[in-house]
Parts: C-alpha cells; sequence; structure tokens
C-alpha cells in the first residue's frame, strides 16, 4: 500500500513514522520540512526552488515541475534591458533578482522563474479587496523579479515524465503516481474544504505559501481533479480517505473510494490492519 500525504490541517498532530513499517509514503511541498517521504513532488515555482537551495535534492529524489535547467550561456540574455523589461518589467534589475549560488561549484546549469512586476502591481491594483495575505505566494512584491538557482552536477531531481502534462494539483498528482504502482492509496491530510474563512493549509503563513489570513480557497478545482482521478481506475483499487467526508466525493458512489476517521485510522494501526 502508499500513504499519500497533503497538507491539510487535520494532519497536524498525526505522527507520520507510524506509517513507514506499513508501506510507501509520498508527499508534496512544504512537507520535505519536517519529514523526509519515499517520493516527494513539487509543482509551484517558489517550492521548487525553496527545495533545491535547501539541499535536500542532493540527498533524496524529488520530482519538480519547473526545473528546466538552461545552459550558463544564456546567463547573460537575461539581463539584456530588452529581455529585462519583457519579463520582470521597468525595475532596477539587481534589487529584483533573487540569486542562488553553490561556493565551489561550477556555474554549468540554472534555472529561472520571472514574476513580470508591472503586470503583478496591476494585478494587485484590480484586487484591493484582497487581503495581503492572499498576494503572498504568487502576487506579493518580494515575488517581483528573476528567482534564479544555480544547480549541481550532481543531484537527485527527476522529471515527471509522463505526468508532466497532466493538469492537476501536487496532492492528487502523487495519488495518481501511487496508483500506477499500488492497487491500495490512503489519503491522508486531504481536507478539501476549511472550517473557517482562511485557508486550510498546514504551512500556511511560511516562506513560499500564503498568509495565516488568506481567504479560504474553492475546492472546486481540487474536487475535479480527484473525480478525474477516480474515474481512470477500476474497482480494483481502493482509495482511503482519512478525515471527515467530501460529500462531493461521496456523491460519486464509487464503491472504490471509503471514507474513515482518524480514530480509526489510529485503531488500524494499533492492530496491525492497516
Amino acid at each position: 500500500m502508499i500513504f499519500c500525504i497533503g497538507n491539510g490541517e487535520s494532519r497536524k498532530n498525526f505522527d507520520l513514522e507510524r506509517l513507514r513499517p506499513f508501506g510507501k509514503i509520498y508527499g508534496c511541498n512544504g512537507l520535505y520540512r519536517d519529514f523526509t517521504p519515499d517520493v516527494l513532488v513539487a509543482m509551484d515555482y517558489n517550492i521548487c526552488h525553496e527545495i533545491y537551495r535547501s539541499g535536500y535534492a542532493f540527498k533524496h529524489p524529488v520530482y519538480l515541475k519547473q526545473w528546466e535547467k538552461n545552459p550558463h550561456t544564456l546567463y547573460e540574455k537575461l539581463f539584456y534591458p530588452e529581455t529585462v523589461k519583457k519579463f520582470i518589467g521597468d525595475v532596477d534589475v539587481e534589487t529584483h533578482t533573487d540569486e542562488h549560488e553553490w561556493p565551489g561549484e561550477k556555474k554549468r546549469f540554472f534555472v529561472c522563474w520571472a514574476n513580470n512586476a508591472d503586470l503583478m502591481k496591476e494585478f494587485r491594483e484590480k484586487n484591493k479587496d484582497w487581503h495581503e495575505d492572499d498576494f503572498k505566494l504568487h502576487f506579493g512584491e518580494d515575488q517581483e523579479g528573476y528567482k534564479i538557482t544555480w544547480t549541481k552536477k550532481k543531484d537527485k531531481v527527476m522529471g515527471l515524465g509522463k505526468y508532466k502534462d497532466e493538469k492537476t494539483n501536487a496532492g492528487v498528482l502523487i495519488a495518481l503516481m501511487a496508483a500506477d504502482v499500488d492497487k491500495k492509496i490512503y489519503l491522508v491530510g486531504y481536507d478539501y474544504h476549511s472550517k473557517s474563512k482562511q485557508v486550510n493549509n498546514i504551512y500556511k503563513g511560511s516562506k513560499g505559501y500564503v498568509g495565516p489570513k488568506a481567504k479560504a480557497i474553492d475546492p472546486k478545482n481540487w474536487i475535479k481533479h480527484t473525480r478525474t482521478l477516480l474515474n481512470k481506475y477500476d474497482s480494483d483499487h481502493e482509495f482511503i480517505h482519512v478525515g471527515e467526508p467530501i460529500p462531493e466525493i461521496e456523491k460519486m458512489e464509487r464503491r472504490y473510494w471509503t471514507n474513515i476517521s482518524y480514530e480509526e485510522f489510529d485503531e488500524r494501526i494499533k492492530n496491525n490492519k492497516v
């Protein structure tokens, strides 16, 4: 079996280490900060750069979506006036470049993400009703400009291969990857809904995530992606969701989607009946 770990707040006090004796563990995004899964997947550019810069990718395998390596010969072109204006706007390039390099490591390849400051400012102006915490993930002022990370010759970054064009989120993607290699999949920390008006994420308020007062995310896309996942597999698969039931998924009446509480999950672990 495989345990897929989402980053919903329901798993906050659950000890993930208890799962290791029973099967592989797949996780996504900020999970690496406090736990090392067997498979880690990240999709947003912020967290991809963070994971690589932390050194995690030199010790553990990781799948990064936004990670196209460019040869060093293209580096100077980033700073041509016409390139700067096109990709990061009419700003001071020096103060709008977040660059990471490795001392003693030859600069061969780099990964770059660019956010146009002018367009981002325009977006913020059009959405003045948003709380500043809503902007922090992709539209905050600290996200403007270039984010450049030089790569090392030996790392354990892998491309997503056949999954690279999947239009889904990281949580559903790891479930999809898991279901391709095993038939019994546990989903832990897949909350979908928020119990308050604020976003439901265990890492909210930390770097690379929205602020703690960001409004709750409409789960309709997550639900849509989960339905697509379930429609892809036959009844020989078993998806076990841990936590409160998801009404929109329960309506599908799939025999191979079941819901259990954390209390029941705990009992299964204690009795070795996972």
